[in-house]
Order: C-alpha cells, then structure tokens, then sequence
C-alpha cells in the first residue's frame, strides 16, 4: 500500500512540477516578446486603422508582418514602419546667358543656352504617417488600447 502511496504522490508532485513549468515557459514567451517591435507595431496599427473595427487593425497589422517576410523590405517590424522609398527623377534645367563682346560699332550681344540635367528625389514613406508629424498618442485612448491589444495578439500568434 505504500508503494502505491508513494507513486500516487510522485505522479501527483510531476504533473504539478509540469503544469507550473509549462506556465513558467508561457511567461517567459510573452516576456520576451520585443518591447520595441511592439511599440512600432502598435503605433503603425493605431495611426494608421486606429478608427477601424478590430478587423481593420488586425489587417493593417498583418501588412507589415508580411513585409518583414518579404525580400523588397526590411526584415524587422520596426525598420518595415520606418521604411522609406527614394524615386529620382531627371529634370533638364536650361539657363540663357547674354554675353556682349567688343565695345562702339563693334559691340555685339550673344546669347548662349546651357542645358544641365538635374536628379529630382522623391521620398514616399510605406506608411503615410511616418512622413507626417503626428500628435502624441494618449496611453487611455480606447485606440490606442485596441491598437497595443493587437499588436501583442499578433506578435504572439493568437491570430492566424
């Protein structure tokens, strides 16, 4: 009867020694989670769908994970929001300047056109806000909380 005692109480003693460091591996997932990957998701979902249904910023929030995957973006959440695009565009620049030569009767006014080509930049941000000045984000905006809800939910994979 003791033996049977005794590997009740071992069997008993393992699975709560299991559940708890299955709770313990949860917390310490969730704590690694990235603080500033997160904050720059969160802030991409609340300027950018932060008036939308939870759908919306699920979507606007899976955009930029995705790009993180892709090849044509950066591969952290944080370098994805703050990506920039150059576009150059050549533009031809054309001065006239009037030279006179000679002096009395021999006096003469020539023009010569110079043509110089010139490289236009265009920056176009992947995100509209990260181009714009934004207002300071209030911590208790129900947006916000929304938004910061999101985010950690998809850095977490509790949605597909």
């Amino acid at each position: 009867m003791s033996k049977l005692l005794t590997l009740v109480a071992t069997t008993v003693i393992g699975l709560m020694f299991l559940s708890s460091s299955v709770a313990a591996a949860d917390d310490i997932s969730t704590s690694k989670l990235d603080q500033k990957e997160l904050m720059c998701l969160a802030r991409n979902i609340f300027y950018e769908s932060g008036s939308e249904s939870e759908k919306g910023k699920i979507a606007v929030g899976m955009v930029t994970l995705n790009r993180t995957e892709h090849p044509a973006f950066h591969r952290t959440v944080c370098e994805v929001v703050k990506q920039k695009t150059v576009f150059q565009k050549p533009r031809q620049i054309k001065t006239i300047r009037e030279v006179t030569t000679g002096w009395g009767v021999w006096k003469k006014t020539e023009q010569y056109t110079e043509v110089k080509t010139v490289m236009d930049k265009k920056i176009v941000c992947q995100f509209s806000w990260v181009c714009a000045i934004t207002k300071r984000i209030k911590e208790t905006d129900h947006r916000w909380i929304e938004s910061l809800a999101v985010a950690r939910g998809l850095l977490t994979g509790e949605y597909d």
